[in-house]
C-alpha cells in the first residue's frame, strides 16, 4: 500500500514538473505554434493560388450502334496524350485530372479538369472535348460516306434490274401474243414459245426476288446511318462547375499547422529542457 501511494506521489510530481516545463517554455510554444499557423495562413490565403475543379460527362459516338472504339482503349490514348497521372512531374495548369469509366459502361467517360478559375477549365474542357468529337467525326463522316456510296450503287442496280424486268415482261407478253397465233398453224413453233415463256417466267421470278433483296439491302443500308444505329461523340447533360476552388483546403492546412507547430513545439520545449539541465548536472559536478 505504501509503495503504491509513492508511486501516485511520483506521477503527480511528474506531472506537475511536465506542466512547469511548458510554463516556462511558454513564448516558445506560442512563438512557434502561432507561427507556423501563421505561415499557413498566409500560404493559403495569399500565395497558394485557388484551384477549381471542372467535370463532364462524354458519350463515345456509335457506328451500327456499337462504340466507334473500344472504351477503355480510347481513355488510354486520352491519359497518354493529356498525361494523366504522370508521376515525378511537374504540369502546369488547366490540365486534364483524371479520366474514368463508369462500371459496365462501353461508351461512358468521365473527365475532370483542373485550372485557376472556373472559365479556364471551361475552356480548356470544351477544348479537349472538341478535339475528341473532331476525332471520332472523321470515322463516322467517313462510314456515312461509304455507306452513302453503296445506297448510290444499290438504288442504281435495282432502277437497272427493274428495266431489265419491264422488257422481260414485254418479251413474255410477245411470246403469248405469238402462241395465240401460231396455235393454230404451226403447233410444234407453238410448243417451243411455250418452253421459252417458262423459261423467261423462271428468270422474272428470280429477277423479282434479286430486286427485292436489293430494296432491303438499301432499307439496311439506310438504317444503319439513322440517328437510331448512329451517333456523334457528344456530352451528356452539362459541364459542370463547383462555385468554390477544391484547394487549398484552407481550414485543414490551418488546423493541421496549428496542431503539428503545438507539437514541434512541446517537442523543442521538453529538448531544450533536457539540454538545460544536463549542463546544469555538468557544472554541478
Amino acid at each position: 500500500m505504501g509503495n503504491n501511494t509513492q508511486y501516485i506521489e511520483e506521477d503527480k510530481i511528474d506531472l506537475r514538473e511536465l506542466f512547469s516545463v511548458l510554463k516556462r517554455r511558454k513564448k516558445l510554444l506560442w512563438s512557434v505554434t502561432g507561427g507556423l499557423t501563421v505561415l499557413a495562413i498566409v500560404y493559403v490565403f495569399i500565395i497558394a493560388k485557388p484551384v477549381y475543379e471542372v467535370k463532364t460527362m462524354i458519350e463515345v459516338g456509335q457506328i451500327d450502334a456499337k462504340p466507334i472504339d473500344d472504351i477503355n482503349n480510347i481513355k488510354q490514348k486520352l491519359s497518354y496524350e493529356y498525361k494523366v497521372n504522370v508521376k515525378n512531374k511537374k504540369i502546369e495548369l488547366p490540365r486534364v485530372k483524371s479520366i474514368s469509366v463508369p462500371k459496365k459502361s462501353d461508351s461512358i467517360l468521365f473527365i475532370n479538369i483542373h485550372g485557376y478559375s472556373n472559365e479556364e477549365a471551361v475552356t480548356y474542357i470544351q477544348m479537349v472535348i472538341d478535339k475528341i468529337e473532331t476525332q471520332y467525326k472523321e470515322k463516322t463522316d467517313a462510314y456515312t460516306n461509304s455507306q452513302k456510296a453503296l445506297i448510290k450503287l444499290t438504288q442504281e442496280d435495282i432502277k437497272d434490274n427493274s428495266s431489265s424486268l419491264v422488257e422481260m415482261r414485254k418479251e413474255l407478253n410477245q411470246y403469248s401474243q405469238k402462241i395465240i397465233s401460231l396455235k393454230s398453224e404451226d403447233a410444234a413453233l407453238a410448243g417451243i414459245y411455250v418452253l421459252q415463256i417458262g423459261q423467261k417466267q423462271t428468270e422474272l421470278q428470280e429477277l423479282k426476288k434479286y430486286i427485292s433483296e436489293l430494296k432491303n439491302k438499301e432499307q439496311e443500308l439506310k438504317l444503319s446511318i439513322t440517328p437510331l444505329m448512329m451517333k456523334p461523340t457528344h456530352i451528356v447533360g452539362e459541364i459542370e462547375t463547383l462555385e468554390k476552388p477544391i484547394k487549398p483546403k484552407k481550414i485543414l492546412i490551418t488546423i493541421v499547422a496549428f496542431i503539428t507547430g503545438l507539437m514541434l513545439s512541446v517537442f523543442l520545449a521538453f529538448f531544450l529542457e533536457f539540454i538545460a539541465s544536463a549542463k546544469k548536472e555538468e557544472d554541478t559536478e
